[in-house]
């Protein structure tokens, strides 16, 4: 690890402990035993740090997940096993909310920077992923992968992190989230990947229906 990157960690560490509004390049400085001035030259600035600070928080949970990833036969499996252990730790986690309000809240710039950071790079992975799995004669050949993608964050990015969005109390964002794609990524197969998703899903506890929910509600 180089001594950029220790910094970045040391200071992402501050940012979940004390709040991104706290943190501040004298104490950032005195905390790492280095002068400002050599804080500046590594970054610029104080927002250049912050964001690459915070790059760090969110990418760390997908690091993990993909390193516990099991091989898959196909790419689709191993999209869905990737989806699935993201949501199975929530999509977005309690930190990582707090820390996107706090953001917008105090620093609108670095939110919008990390935001555009992020659906691009994921867009790109699932891109990737997608392509490989058209290879593989997963998905429809004549779809414009790219704008469907690019369709399915706008959407995602709404169900979790705006409070208007119409979700049933009865639901969880990532149990609305997990929903929204399985039916995206069937919308978008081959009859060979329908039968590869539903092969998957049936390996995985069935979901309760809304109906289902409401009744075991009305019992308690």
């Amino acid at each position: 690890m180089t001594q950029k990157e220790k910094v970045v960690a040391h200071v992402a560490g501050m940012v979940q402990t004390l709040g991104v509004k706290s943190v501040r390049m004298d104490d950032v400085a005195q905390s790492l035993g280095m002068s400002k001035r050599t804080l500046y030259e590594m970054f610029g600035d104080k927002e250049e740090l912050l964001f690459e600070s915070i790059k760090y928080i969110t990418e760390a949970r997908p690091r993990e997940i993909l390193a516990e990833i099991e091989p898959c036969e196909n790419s689709l499996e191993l999209l869905f096993k990737c989806a699935h252990a993201m949501l199975a730790g929530g999509a977005v986690t309690d930190i990582e909310k707090r820390l996107s309000m706090n953001l917008k809240k105090f620093y609108p710039e670095i939110s919008d920077k990390v935001h555009r950071y992020h659906t691009e790079v994921a867009i790109s992975a699932l891109q990737n992923i997608l392509n490989r799995a058209c290879e593989e004669g997963y998905i429809e050949p004549n779809i414009d992968i790219e704008l469907m993608i690019r369709l399915l964050f706008s959407i995602m990015t709404t169900a979790v992190y705006e409070n208007s969005f119409a979700i049933p109390e009865e639901v969880t964002r990532e149990e609305a989230y997990g929903a929204l794609a399985v039916n995206f990524f069937r919308g978008i197969s081959t009859h060979k990947g329908i039968d590869v998703i539903d092969d998957y899903l049936s390996r995985q506890p069935r979901p309760l229906t809304l109906n289902e929910r409401r009744a075991m509600k009305q019992t308690k």
